[in-house]
């Protein structure tokens, strides 16, 4: 659960000021409803064939060996962060922020990390691209120069004496930087630039059949308005417990990300119709795909199919719908086209697995705190 604790910290340093709310970790809840998932009877038997084995099957593993698919095969070096930011700045730092292994972290290493997210992604306003006459560039040779530039936007100003403890845990993030890109590095030389549908299949295999089997579980378990079931339960309970302890200045903001969009889309228009959401982000959501096969309760089932088809109409509880999408997402979807009162927003994650890319880059935090707070004002 190291992965969800650094979403909190992020959510807590760039949504929260956002809005006008004081950055505090109990202002950001964040339901697991994991728990009440699904559980495949025979482990993933039905995977056909032998597929070979790509080693650990964890997050940070996966993007390396991702990262090494989409590697440029021409007139670039083995510095893989470097050869990304002459593309893009941001794409090089939410690259290594996609990487690096939050598991591992310490509570403090998780704390500078999200604490220097914030400068690297205005950072990234003012270098967005390779210059080669921009004097910035000229003593950055490899990736271990641009790291020690990123983590100089982090130091703190003031005597060393007064800054000795952030000092330390940012020299800790700055080795844990390093040793990603190292890692990176180490995945592009030794995989191939192209990953055989055999491989790419291996790396999508665990996470497409558990959410197909959460889908299968939550629709035919999600219960009735008086008596939900576990999962919409677990949600419903953060839900209330948010809009409960607010004080009643601050917006009730929610962001769901893949299914979870689709349970609070479920409890706005089925289970609690009268809760009262300022503004929901959906990230990679199936809401549109769930709607276009009357899978919601609170959709209406008379709407005319083609050619006359109208769209689903707007929720009045729910003040603003922000659906963000990566075309590369195979898990995420368009809204717009089939609900009233929301706007889709393209993400690109830049990763080929982008499902589970977004909540560990600045730059994806950043632009999602600048849309709330266009909404909130």
């Amino acid at each position: 659960m190291r992965a969800a604790a650094f979403r909190q910290r992020l959510f807590t340093r760039f949504l929260l000021p956002a809005i006008g709310v004081d950055p505090r970790d109990d202002a950001v809840l964040l339901p697991w409803w994991g728990k009440a998932g699904s559980l495949p009877r025979w482990g993933h038997a039905c995977r056909p064939g032998a597929m070979e084995s790509l080693g650990a099957a964890d997050e940070a593993s996966r993007v390396q060996l991702l990262a090494a698919a989409e590697a440029p095969t021409s007139g670039r070096t083995h510095d893989v962060v470097l050869d990304t930011a002459r593309d893009s700045v941001a794409d090089a730092v939410d690259l290594l922020y996609s990487a690096v292994d939050v598991e591992s972290c310490s509570d403090d290493e998780l704390d500078e990390l999200a604490r220097l997210a914030v400068p690297l992604a205005s950072y990234c306003d003012s270098y967005r691209r390779f210059d080669p006459t921009d004097p910035f560039w000229s003593g950055i040779g490899d990736d271990t120069d641009l790291i020690e530039a990123f983590i100089d936007t982090g130091r703190e100003p003031g005597p060393p004496e007064e800054t000795l403890g952030a000092r330390e845990a940012l020299g800790r993030v700055g080795e844990r930087l390093r040793k990603t890109a190292r890692e990176l590095r180490v995945s592009v030389v030794g995989t191939p630039t192209r990953l055989s549908a055999r491989v790419l299949r291996r790396l999508t295999d665990d996470p497409v059949q558990e959410f197909l089997g959460d889908v299968f579980k939550y629709l035919a378990q999600r219960g009735t308005p008086e008596d939900p079931g576990e999962i919409v339960q677990i949600v419903l309970d953060d839900l209330l417990k948010a809009a409960e302890q607010r004080p009643a200045e601050e917006p009730l903001v929610v962001v769901a990300h893949s299914m979870g969009g689709d349970i609070v889309y479920d409890i706005a228009s089925h289970f609690r119709p009268k809760l009262e959401i300022d503004v929901l982000v959906t990230v990679g959501s199936q809401v549109g795909l769930f709607a276009e096969f009357s899978a919601y309760h609170g959709v209406p089932a008379d709407l005319p199919r083609p050619p006359d088809r109208r769209k689903v109409p707007a929720l009045g509880n729910i003040r603003t719908w922000i659906n963000v999408v990566d075309q590369s997402d195979i898990l995420g979807y368009c809204a717009k086209p089939v609900f009233e009162g929301v706007e889709d927003y393209p993400y690109a994650s830049g990763r080929l697995w982008a499902h589970s890319a977004y909540f560990k880059q600045p730059n994806f935090h950043r632009r999602i705190a600048k849309l709330v707070e266009e909404a909130t004002t």
